[in-house]
């Protein structure tokens, strides 16, 4: 049964700054929320309530991943920072330099990062530390996911570029699946990637790529139009989630997208945040529970149930 609307919605926290990234480390139930301007790093549990807030030095933020309970990784600027010991008095080490990415593996054990030079980084705790094991990339990686059992890009060429499934925590094997993207798909950098479901977009703007299994290893691409101007997607099974400029949290589930073209098109289920302010990031959770996570500009966590007909799962 898909997915049909969202409800419960819930304050987890207001942490005073704009919240611009989310890490979940699912097996451990653990959520990482990153502020910037100043930088916090506040980590929820998926299912309760209660944070670790942890103020840290650096002038911004932008990405942030969770290795395990106790070490994260963020990229400020262009550089990597570890935070170990983030459940007590936590340390910071710088990790990384000339860093365009950093993508979080929601099974924790690593990350993967891609250095402006086209190189790819997976990052481990070795130790008392956190390392990098660097390797060449498959292509121009424009977009990228990192799954539980793995890695979604989208890569630059000609027309709108190529969608990639590899196995694995990093782009480096063979894909086992791929597509071709429409043209109009050549702008878009962001990728929500998904086994069943993956989809490219650019913040700010008002059409997606939605990549939908169809085969074993096979993908179909298509563009859909949305109502508004998206700021950041999530996807879960055959569902898309989309927090919008218009200050909505909309559910596309996978009939509505099979149905879906380019002329604008009506999700499933919208929920209207405005009164907790614009959103800027979320992310999507199934362990536990099934529940999107939104960040919004004044600093709220909030945290809603995705719904299957008339029960919560």
């Amino acid at each position: 049964m898909p997915f049909s609307r969202l409800s419960a919605l819930s304050k987890l926290g207001n942490l005073g700054a704009d919240v611009v990234g989310f890490a979940a480390l699912e097996a451990d139930r653990q959520l990482a929320v990153l502020t910037t301007d100043p930088v916090k790093l506040a980590v929820y549990p998926l299912t309760g309530s209660g944070s670790k807030i942890i103020s840290v030095s650096l002038p911004e933020a932008s990405d942030v991943a969770l290795l395990d309970k106790m070490v994260a990784v963020v990229r400020s600027g262009d550089d990597l920072w570890a935070l170990l010991n983030i459940k007590h008095t936590a340390k910071m080490e710088k990790v990384g330099r000339d860093i365009r990415g950093l993508y979080a593996c929601p099974s924790g054990g690593s990350a993967f990062a891609i250095g402006w030079d086209g190189q790819g980084a997976e990052l481990q705790v070795q130790g008392n530390e956190v390392g990098g094991r660097q390797f060449v990339l498959r292509g121009d990686v424009r977009g990228c996911d990192v799954g539980t059992d793995a890695t979604y890009v989208t890569i630059k060429s000609e027309g709108g570029g190529k969608f990639r499934a590899h196995p694995g925590k990093t782009p480096e094997s063979g894909a086992a699946g791929r597509a071709d993207l429409p043209a109009e798909a050549g702008d878009l950098d962001q990728l929500a990637g998904g086994p069943d479901l993956s989809v490219a977009y650019r913040k700010g703007g008002s059409s997606v790529c939605v990549i939908r299994r169809v085969g074993a290893g096979a993908f179909e691409a298509k563009m859909v139009s949305l109502e508004s101007s998206v700021v950041a997607v999530a996807v879960n099974s055959t569902s898309m989630f989309t927090a919008m400029s218009d200050g909505t949290l909309q559910l596309y589930n996978g009939n509505t997208l099979h149905r879906a073209s380019m002329a604008p098109t009506d999700p499933t289920h919208t929920l209207d945040l405005r009164g907790a302010g614009t959103p800027t990031c979320l992310i999507a959770t199934s362990k536990g529970g099934n529940r999107v996570f939104v960040g919004t500009r004044d600093g709220d966590v909030l945290r809603c149930e995705a719904a299957k007909g008339d029960m919560s799962l």
